[in-house]
């Protein structure tokens, strides 16, 4: 095998990884939420991550050389996300099962699509457009019941586009700066920012965790269930995830990337299927089919005018 295909498969990897790590995050939050609220989920997550990563840093990262102009851009990118992801995911796990919130959180290249399309000027092919809205239907049958009611509350669909449209920013913003600062540093002041943002609403709005309830983990008390779910968030959805997928947008770029979000859903299915023993309605196995052929057409061909 060639030195070229090899790098290439290893960021593919280097992108494959990363939707895994999400894909189960979705299912791990929703468990630490029977113990936790979100705001000190999300801080704990957040603070963990941050420190990890400065230890990182010391030990085996060089010196890096960040203009100052820079760090604006950083700040921006951690007030996108994590700071206003993570408040619009979690929150919105509290009304929307995981698999439902990846699904809608898969539609992210969608977004992007469009976005790129009206403000950087994308091409996008008639089957770009017919994925967009397809990927909407499916998203549509998800969510709605047989008499095309809701089957989830209107606040966690609310969230949940928050959470969406801030992730369109950031992925855009990411595209500007992976290239030009170190995955491992820019995660790094990301997750710190977070932190940062994130400590006067733990003042305002954390709570005492509640371990009075039913485990989901097997053989594990409500507590332990509650820090091993957060510990697995911290280093692999709010560490490894972002390095990855960082390390992915600086080498293909972020249209070229968001083809991989299509397995997140996947990932999310089968960890609440053996976790959450979640079942699947026809109309839900239908609607992952649909959102999921919705994404792969809006990446076809996608071209960005110079």
């Amino acid at each position: 095998m060639k030195k070229g295909q090899t790098g290439t498969y290893l960021v593919y990897l280097f992108l494959v990884l990363p939707m895994l790590f999400w894909g189960t995050s979705y299912v791990f939050t929703s468990i630490a939420l029977h113990t936790l609220d979100p705001i000190s989920i999300i801080f704990i997550r957040l603070l963990l991550s941050s420190a990890m990563l400065w230890l990182f840093i010391a030990v085996f990262c060089r010196k890096e050389k960040i203009p100052r102009s820079v760090f604006k851009w950083i700040v921006l990118l951690a007030f996108l996300e994590p700071f206003i992801y993570f408040i619009g995911e979690t929150y919105g796990l509290q009304h929307v099962s995981p698999v439902v919130t990846s699904l809608i959180i898969s539609t992210i290249p969608v977004f992007t699509a469009i976005v790129m399309r009206c403000f950087f000027h994308a091409r996008l092919s008639w089957v770009n457009f017919a994925g967009i809205f397809i990927s909407l239907a499916g998203v549509v049958i998800m969510i709605t019941e047989n008499d095309r009611q809701l089957a989830v509350d209107l606040p966690g669909i609310l969230f949940l586009m928050l959470a969406l449209f801030s992730a369109v920013g950031y992925g855009i913003l990411l595209n500007k700066l992976a290239s030009d600062v170190h995955p491992v540093w820019l995660i790094a002041f990301q997750n710190t920012c977070g932190v940062l943002f994130f400590l006067p609403l733990l003042f305002l709005l954390g709570q005492t965790p509640d371990f009075n309830h039913p485990v989901v983990i097997a053989s594990l008390s409500a507590e332990s269930e509650m820090w091993i779910c957060i510990i697995l968030l911290s280093v692999f959805s709010s560490s490894l995830a972002f390095i990855f997928y960082s390390i992915g947008v600086g080498r293909l770029g972020i249209a070229r990337c968001n083809v991989f979000t299509n397995l997140i859903p996947v990932f999310t299915a089968l960890t609440s299927f053996f976790l959450l023993d979640e079942r699947f309605s026809s109309a839900k196995i239908a609607g992952i089919v649909v959102v999921l052929l919705g994404l792969i057409l809006t990446q076809i061909k996608l071209k960005i005018e110079n």
